[in-house]
């Protein structure tokens, strides 16, 4: 269940965000004036009502319903479209938090749940609406307490009108009242509770997906360069712990610009991303990692692998794309690479990328679509590798 609310709160328009809003308060603003009509129609529960607070507050919890499903209405129709909606964010939190703060005054922000406002405000507002409007709807809501609180202190209202007299004995709520108030608090909570679960993974959620995105190359959805060098960087210093093989192949699509200007810059898109398709799928995942270092240009991270295992890894590559055509206005075309290799002893992160790339650099010189490979080794490795005197 978490993974659909999920899903749909990273891709909801902004109307379908006002309409789930509305849809969320809803069945609590019925659930209060249901409880309520209830307890004007029971004998005992009428004597501990003040029923002209009672009927007023009912009034305007149905009108706050009534508002925000003529916005569903009117807002249904463009369901889809995603063009933002300020304005309409901002009312709807006001009619929402509206609702909320005149039932949790009705029956008093202090004995009565005044959570009520942060339920019908803050969490479902900062989910779908956004933090203006959430701002707005609260500076209102606590507005409105503030105004009630003066109004209590100068004796032009009583405190929690919608209770009379008998529902207080030397203080205390009677049991009937008392019940009205502990049920609608626990009702509240759980609704707090489910809201903030969701919230707090949304934001989990969210946190993740930017980090995978500052990680990730948009088009190939491959590693970026950023991502690659660090941890080109990591995986040389634990090769130096352990003294196991790493290998590093830098590749170069050959001719590339010719696709480009032939086939169009779709076309080398659809190109890039082949590739990476092709990368992806030879790689032992998560071990190695290919990357997209920029433009044409890509890159493999084998940690633990020597050379004759990079060298196994470039012709299956090889062998893929041989047999991958790529289309482009019925006509189809293949693509070849130049590739790179080096097999590191002791190399730091830029030694062994500038010598990989001087490799795919020997590579393309001598015709393209082939593989040019190098064992090297760095001082560190050297030193421990130099026989005692």
């Amino acid at each position: 269940m978490i993974h659909v609310i999920r899903s749909w709160l990273s891709r909801a328009t902004p109307s379908q965000r006002c309409i789930a809003a509305i849809v969320l308060c809803t069945p609590f603003l019925l659930l209060f004036i249901m409880t309520q009509s209830v307890g004007l129609f029971v004998p005992d529960w009428r004597a501990m009502l003040v029923p002209g607070y009672v009927v007023m507050a009912n009034a305007v919890l149905l009108v706050c319903i009534a508002i925000g499903w003529l916005v569903i209405a009117l807002l249904w129709r463009n369901r889809m479209n995603t063009r933002p909606l300020p304005k309409t964010y901002a009312f709807v939190a006001s009619v929402l938090g509206l609702a909320f703060t005149v039932e949790a005054i009705l029956l008093g922000p202090m004995t009565y749940p005044a959570g009520l406002v942060i339920v019908g405000i803050i969490p479902i507002g900062i989910m779908l609406l956004d933090l203006r409007s959430v701002g707005l709807a609260f500076v209102m809501g606590v507005t409105l307490f503030w105004a009630n609180d003066m109004a209590t202190y100068a004796g032009f209202l009583d405190y929690a009108p919608g209770y009379g007299d008998q529902a207080f004995v030397d203080g205390q709520h009677q049991l009937i009242a008392e019940m009205l108030r502990s049920g609608t608090l626990y009702i509240s909570l759980v609704a707090y509770g489910v809201i903030t679960w969701i919230l707090f993974d949304q934001y989990d959620y969210q946190r993740a997906h930017l980090s995978r995105l500052a990680r990730t190359d948009p088009l190939t959805n491959l590693s970026n360069r950023r991502n690659f060098m660090q941890r080109l960087e990591e995986e040389c210093q634990r090769q130096n712990r352990i003294d196991q093989p790493l290998s590093l192949v830098m590749m170069d699509a050959d001719h590339f610009k010719s696709v480009n200007d032939r086939y169009g810059h779709i076309a080398g898109d659809s190109v890039l991303a082949g590739i990476a398709g092709v990368l992806t799928e030879v790689m032992r995942v998560p071990a190695d990692l290919p990357a997209r270092i920029g433009g044409e240009e890509f890159a493999i991270l084998l940690p633990e692998t020597g050379l004759q295992g990079a060298l196994q890894v470039c012709r299956r590559i090889e062998q893929r794309l041989e047999n991958q055509a790529f289309q482009s206005d019925g006509h189809a075309f293949y693509v070849t690479l130049s590739m790179g290799i080096v097999e590191s002893n002791g190399l730091d992160a830029g030694a062994l990328m500038h010598l990989a790339d001087a490799n795919l650099f020997k590579a393309k010189a001598q015709g393209r679509n082939g593989i040019v490979s190098t064992v090297e080794e760095g001082l560190a490795y050297n030193a421990r590798s130099a026989p005692l005197a």
